[in-house]
């Protein structure tokens, strides 16, 4: 009777051994050719379209409003309606007025924007968009990816130069404001 708990230990033991060997062998084994086969895939999409961004009025304007937020020095709120308005506060003579800035919204080929001034309001008072654009570009200190044009009385939105992701870049598809209708293609840096 020994011998049978002997053998059956001794046969118990191994079958514990073999599982663990499979199992090491199973965690430790492959894995590699898929991992670099993963890594050479991701790099393979630079230039690449991802994914398209279909949003709303409401949402860009909050997501514009938030970039703008992290530019220092840039005090201005962006409020999308059937056009594009940029609101912001100067101070004039020691007293802080509001001004606001009409535009149309253009998708260039490239993918960028370009912002047409309409109108130009400081206070009340309708001000010629060239003098203002000139004021803008002279005395606002504006990121890299915004360009002024005040004799075109436009605004150059870089978006393909703007710095949102290291590995991703974007390019406006569509802007229609009247239909609440903006997409943008996200691609791969």
């Amino acid at each position: 009777m020994k011998n049978k708990w002997k053998w059956s230990f001794f046969a118990l033991a191994a079958v514990i051994v073999i599982v663990i060997i499979v199992i090491a062998s199973l965690i430790f084994s492959g894995g590699e050719k898929d991992f670099d086969k993963a890594e050479q895939t991701g790099g393979s999409l630079a230039g690449k379209k991802l994914f398209t961004i279909h949003t709303g009025k409401e949402q860009a304007a909050f997501l514009m409003n938030k970039q703008i937020e992290e530019q220092k020095n840039l005090d201005l709120k962006v409020k999308l309606t059937n056009q594009m308005k940029l609101f912001g506060r100067i101070d004039v003579f020691g007293r802080e007025v509001v001004y606001q800035m009409s535009m149309a919204p253009e998708v260039l080929p490239n993918g960028d924007l370009a912002l047409h001034e309409k109108n130009v309001q400081v206070g009340r008072l309708n001000l010629p968009g060239e003098q203002v654009l000139n004021l803008v570009s002279n005395s606002v200190d504006l990121p890299k990816w915004v360009k002024v044009y005040p004799q075109e009385e436009m605004i150059h939105v870089q978006l393909t130069k703007m710095n949102i992701k290291k590995h991703i870049k974007v390019k406006a598809k569509e802007v229609d404001l009247p239909h609440n209708n903006i997409s943008i293609d996200v691609f791969g840096k």
